[in-house]
């Protein structure tokens, strides 16, 4: 799984609590990087930020769906309003969960995300 977040120390919460379920967790921390990495490496899931340093996590989701039209996408925001849940579904976003969210909310959801996908 890939991690996308401009804060780096919620990536770390993140990244520990998925490994504690046994899934691995890359993380960057911007959407350049994140697409060089989706481009490099087959992921079956993302958590996506929406506000990205640089660039939408609309654009990521979008090239993302591109390169690797199979993987599932969870967006996750501070800034989610209808138009940008909307526009997270056009583009293929399995969910959409606001910050803060519930940590164990969002393992359900990669979870499941997962169990769907095999």
């Amino acid at each position: 799984m890939l991690m996308v977040d401009n804060d780096r120390d919620m990536c770390r919460v993140v990244a520990d609590v998925l490994k504690e379920e046994g899934i691995n967790v890359s993380i960057v921390t911007n959407g350049k990087r994140a697409l060089e990495k989706i481009k490099a490496k087959s992921y079956d899931a993302m958590i996506l930020d929406y506000k990205l340093f640089g660039m939408s996590g609309l654009v990521v989701l979008e090239k993302a769906r591109e390169v690797r039209p199979s993987m599932t996408t969870i967006m996750i925001s501070g800034y989610g309003n209808e138009v940008v849940r909307k526009r997270a579904r056009e583009l293929g976003a399995y969910a959409f969960l606001d910050k803060p969210f519930d940590i164990k909310n969002l393992t359900r959801v990669v979870k499941k995300a997962l169990r769907e996908k095999k």
